[in-house]
């Protein structure tokens, strides 16, 4: 009996003693801003308590309390998310940051597309010098309304390594990282956003004395050419091609340095043709495993059966790495594939690089909206955006192409009712758009922007393109992606949100890593390149304040990635 009492009394000792370690929670204000050191422009407090960030345009702000250090902690907290910056942005908790910049950040970040299919999307992620956030998670959060200009309650609890993320009282994320035991908070953002009702409260530790000066760290390069849909490849004499509207960049030293180049055009008819037709995802570059290096367009971006224009590809060649080019050829569609008979406006927009097969197949994917029809109301049908994927596919080397080929091909079948339907006679996914595709030999792997689902989609073909399974979704969000397989194997997806992140696959797109954000543009279709064994030249577009409608006023921007076995970093 005296050993239990006496387990008994020690045990409320125990919690005594952690309860007065447990310090009673603290409300925080900016107030004058003395016990908060800033990054990226000046913060401040408004009317009502609420902190502000900067107004003025920057890669990312951040705003560290400097009052107290914290182990275990426990913080609440209201943010607003605005729709400036083309309506991208994200707004977050900065925790355990041993200095101004190693820290966790949880982050909630925003655009167009995932409020349109209504996405709430958590990311708690690891920041280091090099200023990449690497995510240790990226969840879809349950049950979350996604809106602009709304008000959001957030709570998160860091207990040892484990940290748990609740957004208006809902589970968003829970997670276990032992990276940061224990530093300061913050608050951090990109875009337009707010703060207010901060409090904390948690096990207070020494703080480290922060760094006279604070910077955040930018990897990206400004490129002089005008901020459109770029495209790229190696010339088979090393040198690195860049295309983006009429002009041409090349480097001789793996992307370090450019030389600007303007590329011919000509009168095909009645129309005015250039190497490039195109800047929005309708021309690319391309050098094929047999060294050819070609021009592959699209008169305004777009394929048609109309009489009234070319039923086929516009193709022209270099013979001396891109110095002077072929007169483009137009490059006709064959009959083998049925022209789809319910797309809207008779037009199939092609989007994003060539892929070449082990045998020599050429691949082009393609868009189209469809017509509303009765094909479209079978139960096997997904969505409700009416969006199709497809391919045009060539194997002779360019000179001819085959009719679209729908990507998503399901199957159905019912042992009950005796019923089958084989693969290609029920209607694909109403969800498809913006594909780019890997060949891995022979089989071709495609992730699809979705419009409305959570998730990318993927689609596999084993064949070359040729027959396509059915789309399956994939485990992170993503739009305007760049997709390339490097020289190790490994697969790379470039997209915009959150962010413009990278998702890197070891296992032929089976299974993806959490993401990398490594900037923070308004917009973000772009291209990769793979410049040397697993150094990436990632190139995407950009915007101010959301002037989409004025491009070519910004440069293209382009960084240097190096894809490692422990991730992603900036190459040196």
């Amino acid at each position: 009996m005296r050993v239990i009492l006496a387990s008994a009394v020690l045990l409320i000792l125990m919690a005594g003693m952690s309860a007065a370690a447990q310090e009673t929670a603290t409300d925080l204000s900016f107030g004058d801003g003395s016990q908060w050191r800033c990054v990226g422009g000046e913060w401040s407090e408004g009317e009502n308590g609420v902190i502000l960030p900067p107004t003025t345009r920057n890669l990312y702000s951040t705003a560290f309390y400097t009052g107290k250090a914290y182990s275990d902690v426990t913080v609440e907290f209201d943010y607003w998310g605005g729709y400036r910056e083309s309506a991208t942005g994200t707004a977050g908790l900065i925790l355990r940051a041993t200095d101004g910049q190693e820290f966790y950040v949880i982050h909630f970040p925003w655009c167009g597309q995932p409020y349109r299919a209504k996405n709430f999307w958590t990311g708690l992620a690891k920041v280091n010098s090099d200023g990449y956030f690497r995510h240790v998670r990226f969840e879809l959060a349950p049950a979350v309304p996604a809106e602009w200009e709304r008000w959001y309650s957030v709570k998160v609890q860091a207990v040892g390594p484990r940290i748990k993320v609740w957004v208006d009282g809902r589970l968003a994320l829970d997670a276990t990282d032992n990276t940061y035991k224990s530093g300061l908070i913050g608050l951090a953002g990109y875009g337009e956003y707010q703060f207010r009702n901060l409090r904390v409260s948690g096990t207070s530790t020494k703080a480290e004395k922060l760094p006279t000066e604070m910077t955040i760290a930018k990897n990206m390069v400004e490129l002089p050419i005008p901020c459109t849909w770029p495209t790229g490849c190696v010339a088979p004499n090393g040198d690195v091609l860049i295309g983006s509207g009429q002009v041409l960049l090349r480097s001789t030293d793996k992307g370090r340095t450019w030389n600007k180049e303007q590329l011919p055009e000509w009168v095909a008819g009645t129309q005015r043709l250039h190497v490039l037709p195109m800047s929005d995802g309708g021309s690319t570059l391309f050098r094929t495993a047999k060294d050819r290096l070609i021009a592959l367009g699209a008169i305004g971006g777009y394929i048609t059966q109309s009489a009234s224009r070319a039923h086929g590809f516009w193709l022209s060649e270099s013979f001396d790495h891109g110095k002077t080019w072929s007169e483009a050829a137009l490059c006709p569609l064959l009959d083998d594939v049925p022209w789809p008979k319910d797309i809207s406006s008779e037009r199939l927009y092609v989007n994003g690089p060539l892929v070449e097969t082990a045998d020599g197949t050429l691949l082009r994917f393609c868009y189209s909206g469809v017509e509303d029809n009765s094909s479209y109301t079978n139960v096997n049908t997904w969505g409700a955006e009416k969006c199709k994927a497809m391919v045009f596919r060539s194997t002779d080397g360019a000179k001819t192409w085959s009719g679209p080929i729908e990507l998503d091909r399901p199957t159905y079948g019912s042992a009950k009712f005796k019923s089958h339907s084989p693969r290609g006679s029920i209607p694909g996914t109403l969800d498809l758009t913006e594909t780019n595709g890997v060949a891995i030999g022979n089989t071709v792997m495609a992730l699809s922007r979705p419009i409305y689902s959570p998730w990318m989609w993927q689609c596999l073909s084993y064949d070359g393109g040729a027959t396509w399974d059915t789309a399956a979704r994939t485990t992170f969000p993503g739009y305007a992606q760049s997709l390339l397989r490097t020289s190790s194997g490994a697969i790379v997806c470039a997209h915009r949100y959150p962010g413009y992140a990278i998702n890197v696959s070891r296992d032929n797109g089976l299974n993806w890593d959490q993401g990398t954000v490594i900037d923070w543009p308004t917009w973000a279709m772009g291209n990769i390149i793979e410049v040397e064994p697993d150094v990436l030249l990632v190139t995407y577009m950009n915007s101010d304040l959301g002037d989409v409608a004025n491009l070519q006023k910004f440069p293209l921007l382009m960084q240097r990635v190096e894809i490692t076995n422990d991730g992603i970093r900036p190459a040196k």
